[in-house]
């Protein structure tokens, strides 16, 4: 199975019915996944970690960043639970979307799937025909980068 599949999967069994913008933190929750906000200190700097002590699942998150970014390391640390990466730290914004490794990569493209589902992008962009990169990423409560990389990756921008 691929990210967009395990996605699927993950929203279909937690997030059915509801309406966007999906609460990752409501989402890992449901999936058994507890969700603490730390300081920058306690996390070193980090964007956030997803942790396995005592066995029990938990995502950190840095709660010093901005509420999109705290959004999409959530979503990010989720799919390390759910891709059974194991444990990992998220790396600080400014090292983020590392290309060069893989496990990253996968846990973004699982967030991206999670926050903004293809269908629901889908029916945002064709059927109400926004085209505006900012009424998207607050539709679904991302980052514009973001917005403009998950765009792409759907085909619906160069």
């Amino acid at each position: 199975m691929n990210e967009r599949d395990i996605a699927t999967k993950v929203l279909n069994t937690y997030w059915d019915g509801k309406p966007i913008p999906v609460n990752p933190a409501l989402l890992a929750e449901a999936a058994g996944v507890s969700v603490r906000a730390c300081s920058n200190a306690e996390l070193g700097g980090a964007s956030g970690w997803y942790r396995q002590p005592d066995g029990k699942p938990v995502i950190l998150f840095n709660a010093s960043e901005p509420t999109t970014r705290q959004r999409f390391t959530i979503a990010h640390e989720l799919g390390h639970h759910v891709l059974q990466h194991g444990e990992r730290p998220r790396d600080n914004s400014s090292a983020f979307m590392n290309p060069y490794e893989a496990v990253e990569v996968s846990a973004n493209r699982f967030a991206a799937e999670v926050l903004m589902p293809v269908h629901a992008v889908r029916v945002m962009v064709e059927e109400r025909q926004v085209t505006s990169i900012t009424e998207l990423a607050n539709a679904f409560c991302v980052s514009e980068p973001a917005m403009i990389y998950r765009l792409k990756n759907l085909g619906y921008i160069s």
